[in-house]
């Protein structure tokens, strides 16, 4: 196994570290690198552009994304970067209102369901 793969997923690589493999060229190692809670914000903003939409996704659904960042992805030109967006209860309510109006139906509904989860979470 590729030991970049497993520094780039973990909490404990220093953020200069993570920095670093951020430019490295494998996309699988940059997806990790996006989905990692202590990856600087500057870093996911790079790999907000990221050219694999698995990366941008991933960069999406992290709780530590900028919230710009977040804003400017949910209208990603990829619905499964939407679609992964939709799919996460951490969205901001506005963001999953929107996603609610994708004009992908399959985004629109996960928008949705996810919309529901939260508000009976909330109910109980």
């Amino acid at each position: 196994m590729d030991f970049y793969y497993i520094f780039a997923g973990s909490p404990n690589t220093p953020q200069r570290v993570l920095t670093r493999l951020a430019l490295c060229g494998k996309e699988k190692v940059r997806g990790r690198i996006a989905e990692n809670k202590v990856t600087p914000a500057e870093v996911l903003q790079v790999l907000a552009g990221d050219e694999h939409w698995e990366v941008r996704a991933s960069v999406a659904t992290n709780p530590a994304a900028p919230q710009e960042v977040v804003e400017i992805l949910s209208r990603d030109e990829n619905a499964d970067v939407r679609y992964s967006m939709a799919e996460c209860c951490h969205m901001p309510f506005h963001v999953l209102d929107r996603l609610a109006s994708d004009e992908n139906p399959y985004v629109a509904e996960r928008a949705r369901v996810t919309l529901e989860q939260m508000f009976v979470s909330l109910a109980i």
